[in-house]
């Protein structure tokens, strides 16, 4: 009886150790949140097909968020944030988690301060998988991507390369490819310390201003020569490559409630992955901007999401030379000024095309 018992405790022992042995986590990720950002700190990391891993939204934010794996590509990822917000008011309950079959892990509601955790497996197919919040507002800049490889260790390192290039010009031209190209410049003739450049796929640019939260130009062509400032003793003024154009920049263009008053303004910073978003304050509202630009025009779009705005949303653009519309509000060729009344200010779209 006595070995029997014996027996029966080490098999209990054996399935316990089994037990503890499937449970193993071969990649425990922990995924932070850039404070006032709308971004996640890790914008990707990567794992070995089949493994079993571990993520933590570790929220430090004063925002609520959620993280959503996902399979498939921006447009999936376009259906699920729409998918979320039509939750409506079982949101919340949820998670902003909508069902769908192209989700494989999801953490929901993190409130600030707080973690969350998923255990899953990850696909055994090699690939890139992306991830996003879908809590309203946050979906546009809250992404990133789990590459599925057989050497992890490869994989993140091509991925910081990418974004090394952002920086590493060929002979001073720095070119565009498949993805935007961002880079912190000093450009000719532009009297700002704190320009960033950015190329898009097509062949349009532009330059925004960190300094006065506008878009100073785009231009056509090549992106940008940037020797005069990497070669040598370094220091000089970078050139644009290719045919410039105007878009009325004004200085501090977005305003809210008077259009006439200088506004108080805080820049949060931007987003590398994707299409970049230039995050910043106004007033107190907080302004998530987007660029985008049309292969063979010149022209631009820009893409505004604002949270929590006191008043009406005005845009200041000098109106000659081009043609402005917008999906809200109404625009004055006279005046120069965009007003959107405030319940419509929550997402709206300027277009601007030089004549």
């Amino acid at each position: 009886m006595k070995n029997t018992c014996l027996s029966f405790a080490f098999c209990l022992l054996g399935c316990l150790v089994a037990q503890g042995a499937d449970k193993k986590i071969d990649h425990d990720v922990t995924i932070g949140t850039l404070h006032g950002q709308l971004r996640y700190a890790s914008e990707a990391f990567a794992v070995k097909p089949g493994s079993k891993v571990q993520v933590t939204l570790d929220n430090s934010d004063e925002m609520i968020h959620n993280w959503l794996l996902a399979k498939g590509d921006k447009e999936d990822l376009a259906r699920l944030a729409e998918a979320a917000l039509k939750l409506g008011a079982e949101g919340m309950k949820r998670g902003f988690i909508p069902e769908d079959d192209a989700i494989l892990a999801s953490i929901g509601l993190v409130q600030p301060g707080k973690k969350g955790s998923i255990t899953f497996t990850a696909p055994k197919e090699i690939g890139d998988y992306p991830y996003i919040c879908t809590f309203p507002g946050h979906s546009l800049t809250m992404r990133g991507v789990m590459k599925v490889s057989e050497d992890p260790d490869k994989a993140i390192a091509q991925v910081n390369k990418i974004v090394a290039e952002n920086t590493t010009p060929r002979n001073g031209v720095l070119e565009v490819g498949d993805e935007p190209r961002v880079v912190r410049v000093h450009v000719k003739d532009v009297d700002s310390g704190r320009s960033i450049a950015v190329g898009l796929p097509g062949g349009v640019n532009y330059l925004f201003d960190a300094e006065k939260l506008m878009v100073r130009f785009g231009w056509t062509g090549g992106f940008l020569n940037v020797a005069p400032d990497r070669k040598g003793r370094g220091g000089g003024t970078c050139r644009i490559l290719g045919e410039k154009f105007e878009v009325g920049a004004t200085e501090f263009p977005l305003r809210i409630g008077n259009p006439d008053k200088d506004p108080k303004v805080r820049f949060g910073g931007y987003s590398r992955l994707g299409n970049p978003a230039f995050l910043y304050e106004v007033d107190g509202a907080k302004i998530s901007q987007t660029v985008t630009g049309r292969p063979g025009a010149k022209a631009l779009t820009y893409g505004f999401r604002v949270k929590n705005p006191s008043g009406d949303v005005y845009l200041l653009l000098k109106g000659d030379g081009f043609t402005v519309s917008s999906t809200a509000g109404k625009w004055s060729a006279k005046t120069g000024i965009l007003k959107v009344p405030k319940k419509e200010a929550e997402e709206f779209f300027v277009s601007l095309e030089h004549q």
